[in-house]
């Protein structure tokens, strides 16, 4: 290997330190001379022996993922950002996914840890009672990220997340403001995020001055057959709700199936909003109106800061990144057409067009 280093020095006229430097992912060095020296190390069919390096270095270049949902196009869309920063200063990803199972959640975690990865980003899965094995690993040195799901407050680590209090309270007071007064929330399982959109979307009703019937609120999971099974219990309620904020897109397309095989139309007799503007979700039968953030900065920020901490660049102190969400108008509303935006229209702007619309499908 030092002879390696030696004839790429030699041949591109910089150091030695500097060809070791880029070899072993040291940041210190320009985007040029490292794509210099890269190539050349390439042209010589140089291939630097992993097991060797990370003795030296004490690092894998190996970080973890674990997701609770490798079908859901919001963590795909993640990792994907992640994948864009970590492969960029040479590290593998070992993605693993916890099937939103705490059991299987745990033999993953532990996987990883027995393959001495130098970090993780993680995303809880529901009822997860990992948080000591979570501890373990901070203790032993590995850095950690969470991402999404802001579970496990006892953990000090960095943080990536989006304002959930808000999404709900975006998705609801954009359905005030379309006229309607009967809104049902779906609500996602007793995990917080899921907890702060239901807060938002109580808040949104306050604000309003319109009181919340405990009958308004359906309990369910995060899958699509959750949200077909909750909004069949919302239907049986009387007088009938005419609008419904779902705690994730994935519930409220659901909703939308149960919708149209009670016979009724989206959104003439029953509007609809999710959260997380999930891949293809604007074409759809009916556009998904939803409340987004950006999936690529949030694996983007939570790569930053893994690779910050395991490379040793900033202090150990540990930061909590909040993504502001918006709302995404589409036809599943029946409001105005697609259109990203910070807040709801003004709650005074009521749609006569369609209180008469809400009235004909009663």
């Amino acid at each position: 290997m030092t002879f390696t280093m030696k004839r790429v020095a030699a041949e591109l006229g910089v150091s030695i330190t500097t060809v070791s430097k880029v070899l072993n992912n040291q940041p210190d060095i320009g985007p040029v001379t490292r794509a210099r020296v890269l190539k050349k190390v390439e042209q010589l069919g140089y291939r630097p022996n992993a097991v060797a390096r990370s003795l030296t270095l004490r690092r894998t270049n190996t970080l973890g993922i674990v997701i609770p949902d490798l079908m859901h196009s919001f963590f795909v869309e993640i990792v994907a950002g992640i994948e864009t920063v970590v492969s960029a200063r040479g590290y593998a990803l070992l993605l693993c996914s916890s099937g939103e199972d705490a059991a299987k959640e745990r033999q993953e975690l532990e996987a990883l840890r027995q393959r001495q990865v130098d970090g993780l980003v993680f995303a809880a899965a529901h009822a997860t009672g990992n948080a000591d094995l979570l501890a373990q690993l901070i203790e032993a040195g590995k850095c950690v990220v969470m991402i999404d799901r802001d579970d496990h407050p006892e953990i000090r680590c960095h943080r990536v997340l989006t304002d959930d209090e808000r999404v709900g309270w975006l998705a609801t007071s954009h359905l005030l403001s379309l006229g309607h007064r009967a809104i049902g929330h779906i609500a996602g399982p007793p995990i917080i995020h899921a907890k702060r959109r239901e807060q938002g979307y109580r808040q949104g009703l306050r604000d309003a001055r319109v009181p919340v019937r405990p009958e308004w609120v359906s309990r369910a999971g995060f899958l699509e057959t959750d949200g077909y099974d909750a909004m069949r219990r919302l239907l049986g309620v009387r007088p009938r709700i005419t609008a419904v904020f779902a705690a994730n897109d994935p519930t409220a397309i659901g909703a939308m199936k149960a919708i149209w095989d009670a016979g009724l139309r989206v959104p003439e007799d029953i509007a609809v909003v999710g959260a997380g503007n999930i891949a293809h979700g604007d074409i759809l039968r009916v556009p998904l109106t939803t409340v987004s953030w950006s999936r690529q900065e949030m694996g983007t920020r939570a790569a930053e800061l893994i690779l910050e901490q395991v490379e040793g660049r900033t202090p150990r102190t540990y930061q909590r990144v909040t993504l502001a969400p918006t709302l995404m108008v589409r036809g599943s509303c029946g409001g105005s057409s697609a259109r990203p935006s910070g807040g709801p229209p003004s709650l005074d702007s009521l749609s006569s067009k369609r209180v008469a619309s809400r009235s004909r499908g009663e």
